[in-house]
C-alpha cells in the first residue's frame, strides 16, 4: 500500500479548519440517516461547506463505499444500544470524512508524479473497502455487546457490575474496570463491557455479583 505524501512545494494544500472539519462529520452524520444517493449527499454538503474538488472527489468515492454496505440491522433495545447506534453512527460519518481525505491525497499525488488519476483512486478505494470492513465489524461487536448489557439491565436494573476475565491476554483497560460499577444508561469512558477491543471478553451482570475469571493454571 502506498503512503500518500505531500504535494511538492507550490502546491500545498491549507490545513483543514477542525471546526469546519467538525462542522462536517456532524452533518455527515445526519445525511447517513437519511441517504438517499452519493449525489444527493455530495450537494448538501456543498450547500453549506466549500470544498475543494479533490476532496469533493475523495468524499464522493468514500461515500460510495459506505452506502453500498450499510451496517447490519440491530435493533434498538435499550439505553446502551441507543447510545451504541449513535456511537456507530458517529463512526461512520467519521471514516467517511477520514476516507475521503485520504482519497483526495492519493489524487493529489498521482497528479504531482504524472501518474493516472483513475488508477490511484481506484488503489484507493480498495483500500477504503478494507478498512471499511474491519470498521463494519468493530461496529457489530460494539451493538452486540450494548445488546447484552441492555438484556442485563432489563432483569437487574440500570446500576450493572463490569467482570473481566483475568489473563495474559486481558488489556490494561479492561483489568482496571473490573469489579467496578457502571449504568447502562451512561456508557463508560473506554465503552461497554464487550466492546472495548476486537477480542474484549469482558461482561455485566447484576451490581452484586463479580465473577472474575482468572488465567487456567
Amino acid at each position: 500500500m502506498t503512503t500518500p505524501q505531500p504535494p511538492p512545494a507550490g502546491q500545498q494544500v491549507p490545513p483543514p479548519d477542525t471546526g469546519t472539519e467538525a462542522a462536517m462529520v456532524t452533518t455527515l452524520a445526519g445525511l447517513l440517516l437519511t441517504a438517499v444517493s452519493v449525489a444527493a449527499m455530495l450537494e448538501a454538503l456543498k450547500l453549506r461547506f466549500t470544498i475543494r474538488r479533490d476532496l469533493q472527489r475523495g468524499l464522493a468515492a468514500a461515500l460510495g463505499v459506505v452506502l453500498a454496505h450499510p451496517p447490519p440491522v440491530t435493533g434498538v433495545i435499550g439505553a446502551a444500544s441507543a447510545q451504541t447506534s449513535r456511537q456507530n453512527l458517529a463512526r461512520r460519518a467519521q471514516f467517511v470524512m477520514s476516507a475521503g481525505k485520504r482519497l483526495a491525497g492519493d489524487v493529489r499525488q498521482a497528479r504531482a508524479q504524472g501518474k493516472p488519476v483513475a488508477r490511484a483512486l481506484l488503489d484507493g478505494l480498495a483500500r477504503e473497502r478494507r478498512y471499511y470492513g474491519l470498521h463494519v465489524a468493530a461496529m457489530w461487536n460494539r451493538a452486540t455487546a450494548a445488546g447484552k448489557v441492555d438484556m442485563e439491565a432489563a432483569t437487574h436494573g440500570d446500576l450493572l457490575r463490569w467482570n473481566t476475565v483475568l489473563d495474559s491476554r486481558t488489556s490494561p483497560e479492561c483489568r482496571a474496570m473490573d469489579g467496578r460499577l457502571f449504568r447502562a444508561s451512561r456508557m463508560p469512558a473506554i465503552g461497554f463491557p464487550g466492546a472495548v477491543h476486537p477480542s474484549c471478553r469482558c461482561y455485566a451482570t447484576s451490581p452484586t455479583e463479580h465473577r472474575t475469571y482468572a488465567a487456567a493454571a
